[in-house]
C-alpha cells in the first residue's frame, strides 16, 4: 500500500498551513435529514472556543474513546481518517494507537483544520494531519484503511452518494466505522438516526454490515466494510 512518508508529510502541512475540521461534541456541519429532507448547515468557526466543548474532561465518561479505539485498531500502520474530526477529540488518540500509520482529520471548518494542524505539531505528532474537506467531498490525500466518523453523519446530505463516492478514497479491505447518537439520548442534536435507516442507506452505497457494538451508553456504533473491489 502507499503511504504518506515522513518527509512528504511535513510537505503537506506546509501547504495546508492551516487547515482543520468541527463537532458535536466531535464534528458536524449540517443536518442531513434522509435523502430528501431539508438540510440546514451550521458553522463552527472559532475552534478554541469549540474546544472547551468538544474537549471537555467529562466527555471520556460517555464517550468512552480508549474502548472504540481498542475495537477498531487492529495493527500499528493504518491509515486512518477522522471525518468530522474537529478539535482532534479522536484524531489525537488514533493517532497515538498508529504510530507506524497515519491519521488524517478532515473537516469543512478552515479554522478547525488550522487549529488541529497547530495542535498536531505543538503535541509532536508527526502522523497526524488535517485537511480542508468539501459538503460532499472529505478530499482524503490518501486510501484511507479505516475511516472514522463520530456524532457527524447526520450531518451529511445525500449520504447514499457520499458514502458510494467514499469508496474511492479507500484501500482494498477498507473499513468504515460510524458512531452517533441514539435516538433516545438526551444529547446531541434534536434530530437524531436511527442506526437501521444508516445501515439501510450505508448498504445502497455499498458498504455490509460487520459488527454492530454497543458499549456507548449515548450512541450505537457500526462497524462496516466494503462490499466491492
Amino acid at each position: 500500500m502507499n503511504r504518506i512518508a515522513r518527509p512528504a508529510l511535513a510537505v503537506l502541512l506546509l501547504v495546508l498551513p492551516g487547515a482543520a475540521p468541527a463537532e458535536e461534541p466531535h464534528g458536524g456541519h449540517g443536518h442531513a435529514h434522509g435523502d430528501d429532507d431539508a438540510t440546514i448547515h451550521h458553522r463552527f468557526e472559532d475552534a478554541e472556543r469549540w474546544a472547551e466543548r468538544f474537549e471537555a474532561a467529562d466527555r471520556d465518561e460517555w464517550q468512552l474513546p480508549g474502548e472504540v479505539i481498542s475495537r477498531v485498531v487492529d495493527r500499528p500502520d493504518l491509515v486512518v481518517a477522522d471525518i468530522g474530526s474537529a478539535t482532534g477529540y479522536f484524531a489525537v488518540r488514533f493517532a497515538r494507537a498508529v504510530p507506524e500509520g497515519l491519521v488524517i482529520g478532515a473537516d469543512v471548518e478552515p479554522d478547525m483544520v488550522r487549529y488541529l494542524n497547530d495542535r498536531a505539531r505543538a503535541e509532536g505528532m508527526t502522523n497526524l494531519v488535517s485537511v480542508l474537506a468539501d459538503f460532499d467531498d472529505p478530499h482524503l490525500p490518501q486510501p484511507a484503511d479505516l475511516v472514522f466518523i463520530c456524532n457527524t453523519v447526520h450531518h451529511i446530505d445525500d449520504r447514499v452518494d457520499y458514502f458510494r463516492r467514499l469508496q474511492d478514497q479507500t484501500a482494498e479491505g477498507a473499513r468504515l466505522v460510524i458512531v452517533d447518537y441514539k435516538p433516545e439520548s438526551t444529547m446531541g442534536p434534536p434530530h437524531k438516526l436511527e442506526r437501521a435507516q444508516v445501515i439501510d442507506e450505508l448498504g445502497r452505497a455499498g458498504w455490509k454490515l460487520l459488527a454492530d457494538h454497543d458499549p456507548l451508553p449515548e450512541q450505537w456504533f457500526l462497524v462496516l466494510g466494503r462490499s466491492g473491489p
